[in-house]
C-alpha cells in the first residue's frame, strides 16, 4: 500500500528475489487505501487477475481469511517468526485455527505529555487508569484560565484511541460463542471502561464532541500551542512537535496505564498483514518471497525507514533504544485488535463504532448507546 514500504526496502526485496530466482521478476504495484477492499475482492477471485502477494489492513484481514481467498500459511508460521510475531495481528490473520495472513507491521499509541505543565500542576505520570483520570482533571483545573485548553486531547471521533480503555478493562467490541457473534459494549468490563472515558470527557478533556478528523489526526497542533497537556498518539507524531519544546526537555512519554497497579495497558494496534492469494499460480515462489519479507533486512526497514514496529518483534530493536521506541514496541506487544470476524469490515463501513464513540464523547447514556450498537454489531457480524 502507498507509503507502507520505503523505496530502499522495495529495491532490496526485488534485488534479492532476482538473485534467488534468476530470470524471474518480483513486481511491486502500490495501491491507495481508499477503495482497496472491493478492488481486492474482484482481483482475488480470478487466477488471471490476482496478485500473488497482498498487503491487507489488519482490520480488513478477517474478511479475506474467512472466505478462502488466501493461502494457508500455518506451516510457515515458525519460519516467519513464530512466537515473535505480533499476536494481535496474528489473531486478525487467523481463521478456524489457521493463519492466512502474517503480521506485516504495526503502530500503537502512547501518551505524549508536557512535563512543564505536569510539574506546574503537581501531577505525576499516572500508573493506573484512575490516576490518569485524576491527572487530567487536575491539569484541566490548573489551566482553566486558558481558552480552548483540553488537558487530554481525546476527540470522540478517535475511536481507536478509546479502544484502549475498553481493552485494558477486559472488554471487547464483540465476542463469539460457537458460530454466533454478540456485541461486547454492554458487558460489565466495557461499561466500566466507558464510564471512565466519560469521566475524562467531563472533567479532563473538552474534545469529546470533536468529529473533525483533521483535528483528531493532528493532536500535536494544540500540544505545540500549549492548549493541551497530553495526547494519545503515535511515535511519529513526535516529529511534528515544536523542536524548541523537545530541546528544552518539556516533552515526555508514558504507556497507556493498566486498570490496576502492576498490570499492563492494552491499546489497539493499527497496521497491516501480508498474505498470498489462494488463486496465485506462483505459490512456491510467493512463499520464498514471503521469507525474504520476514528476513532481518526487510523487517528492520519498517523501523528504520518508517518508524513502524515490524511484524516480527525480534527485529523491533531497530526502532531505537530510547524511551519513545521502547514504549512503542511494548504498546504493540501488548495490543489487542478488533474482532477477527468475517464481516467486521462491514461494521466499520457502516460507521457503527464511529457513531457510538462520537455519541459517547457528547456524554450520551452509555448503557442505551451500547445496547443499540451491540444490536447493530451482532446483526452485521451474523449476516442478518
Amino acid at each position: 500500500m502507498k507509503d507502507s514500504v520505503s523505496t530502499g526496502a522495495q529495491k532490496w526485496l526485488t534485488d534479492e528475489f532476482a538473485k534467488k530466482f534468476p530470470g524471474s521478476t518480483l513486481t511491486i504495484e502500490e495501491q491507495v487505501w481508499d477503495g482497496i477492499v472491493p478492488k481486492l475482492q474482484t482481483a482475488l477471485a480470478s487466477a488471471e487477475s490476482t496478485p500473488d502477494i497482498i498487503e491487507l489492513g489488519n482490520t480488513q484481514a478477517p474478511t479475506f481469511c474467512a472466505v478462502g481467498a488466501l493461502t494457508d500459511l500455518t506451516d510457515m508460521k515458525d519460519t516467519l517468526g513464530g512466537k515473535d510475531l505480533t499476536q494481535s495481528l496474528v489473531d486478525l490473520g487467523t481463521a478456524n485455527g489457521k493463519m492466512y495472513a502474517a503480521p506485516f507491521y504495526a503502530g500503537s499509541r502512547i501518551f505524549i505529555y508536557r512535563k512543564d505543565l505536569f510539574e506546574a500542576a503537581g501531577v505525576k505520570v499516572p500508573t493506573t487508569i484512575d490516576e490518569l483520570t485524576k491527572a487530567a482533571a487536575t491539569l484541566q483545573t490548573a489551566n482553566a484560565s486558558k481558552p480552548h485548553f483540553s488537558a487530554l486531547q481525546l476527540p470522540g471521533i478517535s475511536n481507536q484511541s478509546a479502544f484502549a480503555w475498553v481493552f485494558t478493562n477486559g472488554g471487547r467490541l464483540a465476542t463469539q460463542s460457537g458460530d454466533k457473534w454478540a456485541g461486547g459494549l454492554s458487558s460489565p468490563e466495557s461499561q466500566k471502561a466507558l464510564a471512565q472515558l466519560q469521566e475524562v470527557w467531563k472533567t479532563g478533556s473538552t474534545t469529546g464532541p470533536v468529529t473533525d478528523t483533521t483535528i483528531s489526526s493532528a493532536p500535536y497542533t494544540p500540544f505545540n500551542a500549549g492548549e493541551c497537556a497530553m495526547f494519545f498518539g503515535f511515535n511519529f507524531h513526535v516529529k511534528k512537535i515544536d523542536p524548541a519544546l523537545v530541546s528544552a526537555g518539556k516533552v515526555g512519554y508514558f504507556a497507556f496505564p493498566p486498570a490496576t497497579a502492576g498490570g499492563v495497558g492494552k491499546p489497539f494496534a493499527g497496521g497491516s498483514n501480508v498474505a498470498i492469494s489462494a488463486k496465485s499460480k506462483n505459490q512456491a515462489m510467493s512463499k520464498e518471497a514471503l521469507k525474504l519479507i520476514f528476513s532481518k533486512d526487510f523487517q528492520e526497514a519498517f523501523a528504520k525507514d518508517g518508524g513502524w514496529v515490524p511484524g516480527n518483534l525480534s527485529f523491533a530493536g531497530a526502532l531505537g533504544t530510547d524511551d519513545l521506541s521502547k514504549l512503542t514496541v511494548d504498546a504493540v506487544r501488548n495490543s489487542v485488535g478488533t474482532p477477527a470476524a468475517k464481516n467486521w469490515a462491514l461494521v466499520e463501513s457502516a460507521k457503527v463504532v464511529d457513531d457510538f464513540f462520537v455519541a459517547m464523547g457528547n456524554l450520551k447514556d452509555p448503557v442505551s448507546l451500547a445496547k443499540t450498537a451491540d444490536d447493530k454489531i451482532a446483526s452485521i457480524l451474523n449476516g442478518k
